[in-house]
């Protein structure tokens, strides 16, 4: 009778550790479906301020056909800090937030005081910086990058290319604004030439890898390779920029498009990978 209840015990306990246990993974995946929630508002938010600083700068560099595009996208951003508010008190959490709201708030203060076009560009990287360092520490927090493991897992690839649009978005704007021919001093004709290499050494690599990874290779591969194809029209773009000299050169807004279609084109492959990981069963680690 006694051996027979302990027998009894121990298979409750069994049974209710794995309740608990399954109850705890699903909290966990919970929390996980929430910040993969901000963390896509938030990367919405950075492609907009991205896109805002590049035609803020060729505007201010002198390519006025750009305002009404940069007047859209500012309405939209806007909008995106409203739907961000309702996550402002778990955001309150990560420092790096902090300074979004404000410097976004600069940015408008100093173009209405006429402002330098490279001070209201710096104001950009700042919160561009903040946005990113913002995912970063919630990626981190809810282990969204080693998914579970002691590395980087493929799926979690979604951060460095994440940050790779950032010299995307720079490139963008230095070389639209070298194409308004308002900024076209060597200083910017430097720094679109440091961005050209940092490009080509960063952005094709985490490209590569995501092919050869078995249980992605058919999903990627056709937006990979456009990505590919988007950048090495981008080099060319800037090539193009740089070899020009004080001759007619590119188009400031063709240049800002094809810049676009590189930007878009990785953050295409950062949606489907951040989609992956919301599929049933794909937050389902410890």
């Amino acid at each position: 009778m006694v051996w027979t209840l302990f027998a009894v015990a121990v298979v409750l306990a069994v049974l209710l550790e794995r309740i608990g246990s399954r109850r705890r993974t699903l909290q966990k995946r919970h929390v996980r479906l929430k910040a993969l929630e901000q963390i896509r508002l938030l990367r919405l938010l950075l492609e907009q301020v991205q896109r805002h600083r590049g035609l803020c700068f060729g505007v201010m560099s002198g390519e006025h056909s750009l305002e009404n595009q940069r007047w859209q996208v500012e309405a939209q951003v806007a909008q995106t800090l409203e739907a961000v508010a309702v996550h402002q008190g778990s955001l309150f959490w990560y420092t790096a937030w902090h300074p979004v709201l404000p410097v976004w708030q600069q940015i408008a203060e100093q173009r209405a005081q006429n402002a330098s076009a490279e001070a209201v560009l710096l104001l950009h990287h700042r919160m561009a910086e903040q946005l990113i360092s913002t995912i970063e520490a919630l990626a981190v927090r809810h282990d969204l990058v080693c998914l579970g493991a002691l590395a980087p897992q493929p799926q979690g690839m979604w951060l460095e290319l994440l940050k790779n649009t950032e010299l995307l978005g720079r490139a963008r704007a230095v070389g639209t604004g070298i194409a308004a021919r308002r900024q076209n001093s060597a200083l910017q004709h430097q720094e679109l030439q440091r961005l050209r290499e940092q490009i080509n050494t960063q952005c094709y690599q985490p490209l590569a890898r995501l092919c050869t990874e078995p249980l992605l290779r058919l999903s990627v591969d056709k937006p990979v390779r456009a990505a590919e194809d988007s950048l090495d029209s981008l080099l060319q773009a800037v090539d193009q920029l740089l070899e020009s000299g004080d001759k007619p050169g590119l188009a400031s807004n063709r240049y800002f498009s094809i810049a676009t279609q590189a930007i878009s084109a990785t953050l295409a492959i950062v949606d489907l990978l951040l989609e992956r990981l919301q599929a049933p069963g794909a937050l389902a680690y410890k």
